[in-house]
């Protein structure tokens, strides 16, 4: 017995033995893997990195398991390794593994984590979400300052990708904020990187002394830590080199470039970001070398070789970080195909403007370039604009759609003014469908994103409870961002509170965008009809028009010393695409008409500037509408304005000149209101994806909400206001129920808990009230309904924009009668952040919003007569127009004012919303004569029977 027991203990002991010897053996290899990998990584061998790690992965989950931060260690480098690539997605995927094996520990790694954090905003930088990367920005500094002993060297590291990003998104006060405060702090390396970026930031600010010496002490003190063959010092003197041709010193430059070009040469290096930015450098030298002849011919000639030279540069450099440029219509579809998605977008950029400069040379000339090279132009164009839309479509945050639109807006009007460019060139009709689907990408696109995204969800097979959990994530992050808000404002502000709240903010947005891609990856049907081109043509366009409808839509420019205004024209059979002529007397004339007609002090207007009215007013028709005379005449106009543009009531416009020789009486100018409806859209494809087709969801008809102020104090962006009483608005809403069945909110039952919970069961909604635009943060713009001191969020008397975004409206109007509720921050990009785009958001798709603040009573009586119209089965736009036309004819001069009637405009579909009188009549007319033909028929009937009998 003794035997067997001595046996059986041996074989356990050498059992375990080899278990030991087998975990110290894979030990080993993961750790010695993991050694080869990283010298993989250093040697630019990321494929081969990322082979050795796998094996490094498989290994360590056996030894540690996936929730260890060994495990999480090596899918960190993995996913370095994808960034490294270009492979974005892979990247996040793998760092998010690495997140959940860091957080998985009981004694937590905190700082692992924050660098973690640090390279997943990196990957989102390239991703141009800027937004999102900040936020992990922001993270990974706060687990570094909540350190017991902080690394103030790791923290500067963070502060320069936080500054990196402020520079991207034109913030360079902040960014020059944040390297002075962090330089002395940073290691080594971290502050050549700073010096280099304060560099960049005077360069853009036109501080070129600065720029100069900031320059030359980044070079000095890379030359300091660095060999002459360091990629980081050939950064530093492509960068100089750069600041150099922009300010005209070429042959320093061109001396700079050619040791930066032998030093490439020397150490082998052929390809990545930095030779990227050397290649695109030199070639921007070539495009602005000078030619010195008087010969015109030996000028072109010498020219346009000199900038093909420049796009062979840039296109190296795009071959360079991996984009086969043979390929061009596969890369669009494909962001990740490039080791740096901004630098390849710059690039992209360079070469389409290089192109139309070469096309320019030969203007007014018959040159086979010319025309060659404006499509060329147009063909690089097309990808620059389908790499930012596939990008922005993979942005999940409106917020930060918005700012890649802002950033981009430019690279559109761009595109579109060289479409028109080449229209003139070749005439050519797609040219005119390119142009308009890019003037398109400047108008609300966050929105037709979010209606898009809707509708895709709708129309695929995702299951009903992540529908909800989106809705309740959605819901959440609105809250916490009011409350962080909230706090902000506070005089006190509780920074514990506001900590937390931030934290709570950054896990539930994280939260939202995992689902999305969750979503994305594993339901194909909905990814398809998400990512599917649903940009409306311009054919499609003239279809739906009817033959009394004219679309008009412009593209304005003011960003450059000249203005520049472009338009497309659309009707049935008709299509046309131009460019008005415009100087900074077209945009006076704006500031002066808007002016003119919002100014709260209208009541003591002089004459002298209400000449100065029609003069603006008449020469904003002249410029904006006469070039279609010929095509509007007894048409409605549907409006899609651009910048200033959305400021405008174009009803206000004077088709004549009056005479101004004596008192101008406003009831008697020559608006455009008289001859034509006037209606308005964001974009052309929200009017006719969303708008149009729109049936009857509600069985409730109108749903109206008129709170009683009693000169309540309410305190609103730390200032104090009084909510002074309106007694129109009381008024209004009775006059309003008195014509149509509606179910109405009066005095203190006009509450936010009652909107919320009957507004999903009406058609038409009717909000009179108080509103308050909030132009730095409008989210939160808002609606006041009662008082009522309650403070919980859903009926705390407050409805803000952020709050509508999130409603499941079904109505098919809404009418903002309150103030202020179509104006708002203007977005370069998306266009007026108003109240009432929050309505669009939520999927209504007509509103009637107000431009300025409404006088109450000229409000009670336009609104009384535009539902009485609307209840004759006139189109909502058609139902204004009578109702401001019926003001103007019965007000005296004085009430004529245009600040009395103008301030209401509609937008969106405008479809008749109940049946014409007409309708019933023509009804009960086939009625009648239906039972006239009956009764004849039953009297010859009769008849034939009484001479049957008599025969």
């Amino acid at each position: 017995m003794k035997i067997i027991l001595n046996v059986i203990l041996s074989t356990l002991i050498f059992i375990q033995t080899n278990a030991n010897n087998q975990h110290v053996n894979d030990s080993i290899r993961a750790y010695q893997s993991y050694i080869n990998a990283s010298n993989l990584i250093r040697n630019g061998l990321y494929s081969e990195a990322i082979d050795t790690l796998k094996i490094s992965s498989q290994l360590r989950e056996k030894i540690y398991s996936k929730q260890s931060y060994d495990y999480g260690i090596i899918q960190n480098a993995i996913g370095i390794s994808y960034r490294n690539l270009g492979n974005l997605d892979k990247a996040i995927e793998h760092f998010l593994i690495a997140e959940n094996a860091y957080l998985s520990e009981l004694d937590r790694n905190d700082l692992a984590l924050a660098r973690l954090y640090n390279n997943i905003g990196n990957v989102y930088f390239n991703k141009l979400n800027f937004g999102t990367s900040s936020e992990y920005y922001k993270k990974a500094v706060e687990i570094f300052e909540n350190q017991t002993e902080t690394d103030k060297p790791g923290v500067a590291d963070i502060y320069y990708s936080l500054a990196n990003t402020n520079f991207k998104l034109r913030n360079y006060a902040d960014a020059l904020t944040i390297i002075e405060n962090h330089y002395t702090e940073a290691y080594s390396d971290t502050k050549l990187f700073f010096l280099s970026l304060k560099a960049a930031i005077y360069q853009e600010l036109k501080k070129f002394d600065e720029a100069y010496n900031t320059y030359q002490e980044a070079i000095r003190y890379a030359k300091d830590l660095y060999s002459e063959s360091d990629l980081n010092l050939l950064f530093e003197y492509i960068n100089y080199s750069d600041f150099l041709i922009k300010n005209n010193k070429l042959s320093e430059a061109n001396h700079i470039l050619n040791i930066t070009e032998n030093t490439f040469q020397k150490i082998g290096l052929s390809d990545g970001l930095t030779f990227s930015l050397y290649l695109k450098t030199h070639g921007y030298l070539y495009e602005n070398l000078k030619v010195e002849t008087r010969d015109i011919e030996a000028f072109r000639s010498q020219k346009a070789s000199n900038l093909n030279q420049a796009i062979n540069y840039y296109k190296k450099g795009l071959e360079s970080l991996g984009m086969d440029i043979s390929k061009l219509n596969e890369v669009a579809g494909s962001p990740s195909s490039t080791l740096s998605l901004t630098q390849s977008l710059e690039l992209l950029k360079l070469i389409g403007d290089t192109y139309t400069q070469i096309s320019e040379i030969y203007a007014n000339t018959t040159h086979s370039q010319r025309e060659e090279s404006i499509r060329d132009a147009l063909d690089y164009y097309k990808i620059t604009a389908d790499l930012i839309q596939q990008a922005r479509k993979e942005i999940y945050s409106e917020e930060n759609k918005i700012q890649l639109g802002e950033l981009e807006e430019s690279t559109f009007f761009k595109i579109v003014q060289t479409a028109w460019k080449a229209n003139e060139i070749l005439s050519d009709p797609e040219i005119t469908e390119f142009a308009f689907s890019n003037a398109e990408r400047m108008k609300a696109s966050s929105v037709f994103d979010r209606l898009s995204d809707q509708l895709a969800r709708e129309n695929s097979l995702i299951p009903d409870s992540l529908i909800e959990l989106e809705r309740y994530l959605n819901y959440s992050i609105t809250s916490q961002n009011e409350k962080l808000f909230n706090l902000r404002r506070e005089k006190n502000p509780d920074y514990e509170e506001m900590a937390k709240t931030d934290s709570a903010l950054f896990q539930l947005k994280r939260q939202r965008d995992e689902l999305n891609q969750y979503i994305e990856q594993n339901f194909s049907d909905y990814y398809e009809l998400k990512y599917a081109d649903g940009t409306i043509k311009t054919s499609e366009i003239m279809q739906n028009l009817k033959n009394n409808e004219v679309l008009i839509e412009y593209v304005l420019n003011e960003t450059d010393s000249i203005p520049e205004l472009y338009a497309f024209c659309f009707a049935r059979g008709f299509k046309n695409f131009i460019k008005i002529d415009i100087d900074s007397a077209f945009i006076q004339s704006l500031e002066v008409t808007y002016r003119f007609m919002s100014n709260p002090g209208y009541l003591f207007t002089k004459n002298d500037n209400s000449k100065a009215f029609c003069v603006a007013a008449n020469s904003l028709y002249q410029h904006l509408i006469h070039p279609f005379a010929s095509v509007i005449q007894n048409k409605k106009i549907t409006i899609i304005p651009d910048g200033k543009l959305s400021y405008l009531p174009f009803d206000a416009l004077l088709t004549e000149m009056p005479d101004t020789i004596g008192q101008i009486q406003f009831n008697q100018l020559p608006y455009l209101i008289r001859n034509n409806t006037i209606n308005y859209a964001y974009s052309a494809n929200l009017l006719f994806k969303f708008g149009n087709n729109q049936q009857r969801k509600a069985k409730n008809r109108i749903l109206a909400f008129a709170p009683e102020y009693k000169s309540d104090t309410v305190f609103f962006e730390n200032d104090r206001l009084i909510l002074t009483p309106l007694p129109g608005i009381q008024r209004e809403v009775d006059l309003i129920a008195s014509k149509i069945k509606t179910k109405l909110f009066k005095s203190d039952d006009a509450t936010e808990l009652n909107f919320r919970k009957h507004s999903k069961n009406h058609d038409i909604l009717h909000l009179a009230m108080h509103a308050f635009i909030n132009d730095s943060l409008p989210a939160f713009s808002r609606f006041a309904f009662a008082q009522n001191n309650e403070t919980t969020p859903e009926n705390d008397g407050w409805l803000n924009t952020a709050d509508v975004y999130n409603l499941d409206l079904n109505a098919r109007l809404t009418v903002l009668s309150a103030c202020n509720t179509g104006s708002g921050n203007l977005r370069k990009g998306e266009g007026v952040m108003s109240l009432a785009r929050g309505f669009l958001y939520a999927g209504c798709p007509a509103i009637v919003m107000t431009l300025w603040e409404v006088e109450d009573n000229a409000g009670t009586k336009i609104m009384s007569s535009f539902y009485q119209n609307l209840k004759k089965g006139r189109s909502t736009d058609e139902a204004l127009r009578l109702a401001k036309l019926r003001y103007l004819e019965n007000a005296n001069p004085r009430m004529a004012h245009p600040h009395y009637w103008l301030g209401y405009v509609s937008i969106g579909a405008a479809n008749p919303l109940f049946r014409s009188y007409d309708y019933y009549f023509f009804g009960l007319l086939i009625l009648a004569l239906a039972g006239i033909t009956i009764d004849q028929f039953i009297r010859m009937k009769k008849n034939r029977k009484m001479r049957y009998k008599k025969n």
